[in-house]
């Protein structure tokens, strides 16, 4: 059996930025299905979620 490398919590790890991919994407698609808009603005206000909560976060002292 080979060694592993030890588990990196989540804060370090290279995938602490896809929480934010996700909430723009469940965002979009949110704002897609219940509002009248277009493909094109339900992407901009998921991204603009995902970067009002990373910009929190980052307030916080989280990331």
């Amino acid at each position: 059996m080979s060694q592993q490398a030890p588990l990196k919590s989540f804060r370090n790890s290279p995938w602490r930025y896809s929480q934010f991919v996700v909430l723009g994407a469940l965002v979009a698609a949110a704002v897609h299905w219940l509002a009248p808009v277009g493909v094109a603005a339900s992407l901009g206000i998921g991204v603009a979620v995902a970067i009002g909560y990373l910009l929190l976060e980052k307030k916080r002292g989280v990331i």
